[in-house]
């Protein structure tokens, strides 16, 4: 149920958010392929550059999370949005004028808090706004963004700093966030659940303990922590990887991690949807089996690029990688709003970002960073990703057997 009026209609609200995820998500990932150039400037190692890639974004990201997820359950989601939007555009500009590996962080650190508010309060505002048998695909739409602003931040990213250096890209990308202010500003939020009202007043200690001991939630956050460990841990150092061990210039590295974010990850996002409302409707927890085959198809379309093979397969691969990764994730959230009441998934999402983004995200970049400085090697470190891919397959089977395990018939 939806207020009155187009300005709070699900497809304006739906709109409204995948656009404010597009810049987003382009802030967040145009780092990757800056690396090169800050590192050179700033005289880096990997470990560091891991840090900032990972830690020092992702940790603060993660913990601010649940104060933006228990004000999503009480107060007004739009507003709690735009000041995180205004936040993480201003840091992402300050980045501009790091002089150092700790003012870089530090630059990092506060886009984390900003981009924080975003989630909790979409897939509040999401799951108000479309019916249980439609979130999947509303879901996955709006995770097809992710991909646009991951494809738009490294395929832009790219061009422009070979031409204007990575200090103006970071001060465009800032900008960029004041763009979607006033679609923003427009928009109404969804009515919110009457039936559920008393649940907001629940203390929120009480509502994340109740979160950790459902067994159900912690198969679902194991999975997404090792694919999402998996997936940044990749996308963060492919790039690198390319220039450094194969040789391709940052404009061709630019383009072909553009498109394979941009193309893969956005039919990825809304096919996982899609599927998943498919699969959930035949059976419980259906769409994790969804996860669970798109998460092991990943497997063999990452490990060709650590493989000697014609340049034609290996963009394929690059290609059709981000598709399979970007596939798996809309079950995954789309099963724990069916698993947590509407009033409540706030700040269980907060804790949800808390899994993934907080542990999985910080990890998996730093880990590969310090295994190319202890190996001496960027291709065997790219290794721990594909591994990770694996076991969140393994753990998508074991999750949907949770699910239908625990779940009333």
């Amino acid at each position: 149920m939806t207020r009155a009026g187009w300005r709070g209609g699900p497809g304006f609200v739906l709109l409204t958010l995948t656009l404010v995820n597009t810049v987003n998500w382009a802030d967040r990932q145009v780092v990757p392929i800056l690396v090169p150039a800050i590192k050179a400037d700033l005289a880096l190692t990997d470990t560091q550059l891991g840090l900032v890639g990972g830690l020092a974004f992702s940790l603060i990201y993660a913990l601010s999370a649940f104060l933006f997820g228990f004000l999503a359950d009480r107060s007004s989601r739009r507003r709690v949005i735009l000041f995180g939007l205004v936040c993480w555009s201003v840091a992402t500009a300050a980045g501009a004028f790091a002089h150092d590996f700790w003012s870089l962080f530090a630059a990092r650190f506060v886009t984390g808090i900003g981009e924080a508010s975003l989630y909790p309060c979409a897939m509040s505002l999401l799951t108000d706004a479309f019916p249980t048998e439609r979130q999947g695909n509303a879901i996955g739409m709006f995770g097809a963004s992710t991909a646009v602003g991951s494809g738009l931040g490294i395929g832009l990213g790219g061009p422009l700093v070979a031409h204007l250096g990575w200090r103006s890209v970071f001060l465009l990308y800032g900008g960029a966030g004041l763009l979607v202010l006033p679609l923003l500003l427009m928009m109404e939020e969804p009515a919110r659940s009457g039936s559920e009202v008393a649940l907001a007043h629940d203390p929120p200690v009480s509502i994340i303990r109740g979160a950790l001991g459902d067994v159900r939630l912690l198969a679902v956050w194991l999975t997404g922590t090792l694919l999402i460990a998996a997936a940044t841990g990749w996308i963060t150092w492919a790039p690198t990887y390319f220039v450094r061990d194969l040789q391709f210039d940052v404009g061709s590295v630019a383009g072909i991690f553009g498109i394979a974010q941009l193309f893969g990850g956005v039919a990825g996002s809304i096919a996982g949807g899609r599927l998943g409302d498919r699969y959930r409707k035949r059976r419980v927890a259906g769409q994790l089996s969804v996860a669970a085959l798109a998460s092991l198809a990943a497997v063999p379309l990452f490990g060709v690029a650590l493989l000697d093979v014609p340049h034609p397969l290996l963009m394929t691969c690059a290609v059709l990688g981000p598709f399979a990764i970007f596939a798996a994730f809309p079950s995954l959230q789309s099963q724990v709003a069916e698993i947590v009441p509407a009033r409540r998934r706030g700040l269980v999402f907060a804790v949800h970002v808390f899994f993934l983004s907080g542990i999985g995200a910080a990890l998996g970049p730093f880990l590969v960073g310090f295994l190319s400085d202890r190996t001496g090697s960027l291709r065997a470190a790219l290794l721990a990703p594909l591994l990770g891919v694996l076991l969140a397959s393994l753990s998508a089977m074991f999750a949907a057997r949770v699910v239908r395990a625990r779940t009333p018939s």
